[in-house]
């Protein structure tokens, strides 16, 4: 049982990390928000000892819904059909976690691109303009 609960743990753990990585935050610095040690935190986390308030910081922190935690991956939520995403977010699906981490890159690289295309298309209208005064002259 031991090596089940220590096994939970470094999962949820695991799971937090990945989160923070893909927000480009670092544990020390969630530790640091809720003003506690990381050997404080890893303690809670072992032990099961985390306040729910400790956990709602967190779940505030790293944008995802409280209930995640508590989540069972077996049981499906109907009602995350017609929700907003945000509120879906299965913290136990390493997948999930990938995804979600190349959607917000590609989402990066699709804004650069947009800002690229319209300095081209200014660039454009700007020669444009100055071939006209050319033909004008």
């Amino acid at each position: 049982m031991i090596a089940l609960d220590r096994k939970v743990y470094m999962n949820l753990k695991n799971k937090i990390v990945k989160l923070l990585e893909q927000n480009n935050y670092t544990y020390q610095q969630l530790a640091e928000h809720l003003h506690i040690t990381e050997s404080e935190l890893d303690h809670a986390l072992e032990t099961k000892t985390l306040e729910v308030r400790t956990l709602e910081l967190i779940s505030k922190e790293l944008r995802i819904p409280l209930y995640s935690f508590f989540r069972d991956n077996e049981i499906k939520n109907p009602a995350a059909e017609d929700s907003l995403k945000f509120y879906d977010v299965n913290i136990w699906s390493d997948q999930e976690v990938k995804y979600k981490s190349e959607i917000t890159r590609l989402k990066e690289e699709l804004h650069k691109l947009s800002i690229e295309g319209k300095n081209k298309d200014l660039l454009i209208e700007a020669l444009e303009e100055e071939l006209k005064k050319g033909w004008a002259k």
